[in-house]
């Protein structure tokens, strides 16, 4: 399955990213569901599975699934073996599960780290969690709405079987992620959905993407054909994800917490979506899109570096390119202004000068980028001769034609802003 195609059920644009864990769609096997991502390639967070039986037997138990009904407001499906059905809806921080338990047997729910990390039972309702992956920490704080009678580990400890109780019953997890604090994981709790039924989160966030996908409409075509522009348009909401934490925010770029009012968005393969998703939104949602190019600026002052990949645990630098400058170009020129724009100029020209531009490659100018920028194009290697230059990805190798041909566009992008800002030098220059 291709990772971004994976069905999830959230907000727009938000943290809470939940789908089932199986191999792929041909896959009927669900192994657990995590309580959310960092991204669509990159570590799940925290899984949860209700099982039945004997608890030697329920540590690694996966169950198929049946009657699934995956919507991006809530999520149901039926646990074939254990006669059990799962309900789920997302806020933006937090989520509820539902487990309606059909049977006869000993009854548990099955909390895991999917990385580094430790399960704590705090009391018989309240179950925390602090998990470690690339560099930083995701928090959960969660609470049953039916008492845990007992809790068992498995020898990692990152495992739990938590048992709710023989014979059929229905449990309710409400839970808030965080990335700065489990603390701060039960305020996002208590402000988002405390005392809200799963009926409630779903019928908000119905609400919710009927706005969102409203916002274009359509004439003609087939009903499979509305039903494949509509899905892509939904999955068009995914990535940017806002993680400021009502007030405040970590970022992975120098690793503090920052106090905000304003939106903080991670989470963009910039690469797969400056010719076509960013801008879209600059069409449907140009505030977001301003916010969202605010936020690379925030990470270039955080770290130096405008970033590429700039996701939930920092820079990830794909594929070739220095598309932060297409892609502000393009809002820039679009009449998109919320954001400091000398600022985001000066990332984007730093990095075409300072930065290296060899393909998956983070950091200083090479002697290559001195050639390139010298010479305006990224020199190749002869036939047969060996790699000399020890920046260069072993496996990605110079990419001399996409390197020139990518950020030749990109840096005709920075002559553009260099023109409009009044930088005449820079625009002869780029």
């Amino acid at each position: 399955i291709l990772e971004p195609t994976r069905p999830a059920v959230h907000l727009p644009n938000s943290m809470i990213r939940v789908f089932p864990a199986r191999a792929d769609q041909l896959d009927d096997q669900i192994n657990y569901f995590p309580l959310t991502i960092s991204s669509h390639r990159q570590p799940w967070l925290f899984g949860i599975l209700p099982v039945s039986g004997t608890v030697d037997k329920l540590w690694n138990q996966e169950y198929t699934a049946d009657k699934e009904k995956i919507r991006p407001y809530q999520y149901n499906v039926l646990l074939e073996e254990i006669n059990t059905s799962v309900s789920f809806a997302p806020n933006a921080r937090t989520g509820i599960f539902r487990f309606e338990f059909k049977n006869e047997l000993d009854n548990y729910i099955r909390f895991q780290i999917l990385n580094k990390g430790t399960l704590t039972l705090k009391d018989d309702l309240t179950i925390t969690g602090t998990e470690e992956f690339n560099g930083m920490k995701a928090y959960v704080y969660a609470v049953s709405d039916t008492r845990i009678l007992r809790a068992v580990f498995d020898d990692s400890k990152k495992k739990s079987l938590m048992f709710v109780g023989k014979g059929s019953k229905t449990v309710n997890i409400r839970y808030g992620i965080s990335f700065i604090s489990i603390e701060q994981a039960r305020e996002n709790l208590r402000v988002e959905s405390e005392t809200a039924t799963l009926e409630k989160l779903s019928t908000h966030a119905k609400k919710i993407w009927n706005e969102k996908l409203g916002q274009i409409a359509i004439k003609g075509g087939t009903q499979a054909q509305k039903i494949v522009f509509y899905t892509s348009l939904y999955r068009s909401y995914e990535r940017m994800i806002d993680i400021n934490e009502y007030g405040k925010y970590y970022s992975a770029y120098d690793h503090k917490v920052h106090e905000s009012d304003k939106p903080f968005f991670v989470d963009n393969w910039l690469w797969d979506t400056y010719i076509s998703l960013e801008p879209l939104h600059a069409i449907l949602n140009p505030v977001m899109q301003g916010q969202k190019i605010q936020s690379y600026v925030d990470m270039y002052r955080h770290g130096g570096w405008m970033p590429s990949f700039a996701l939930l645990f920092g820079d990830n630098p794909c594929m070739t390119g220095n598309h932060a400058a297409s892609w502000i170009a393009d809002s820039y020129f679009k009449g998109i202004r919320n954001f400091d724009v000398n600022a985001a100029y000066e990332g984007i020209r730093k990095n075409s000068l300072q930065a290296t531009l060899l393909p998956w490659k983070n950091g200083p100018a090479t002697i290559l980028d001195s050639f390139y920028n010298a010479k305006g194009y990224m020199p190749a290697l002869r036939p047969g001769e060996k790699e000399f230059v020890k920046e260069v990805h072993g496996f990605e190798k110079r990419q001399s034609v996409s390197v020139t041909l990518e950020n030749s566009y990109d840096d005709w992008c920075i002559a553009l802003m260099a023109k409009e800002l009044g930088k005449t030098a820079d625009a002869t220059l780029f």
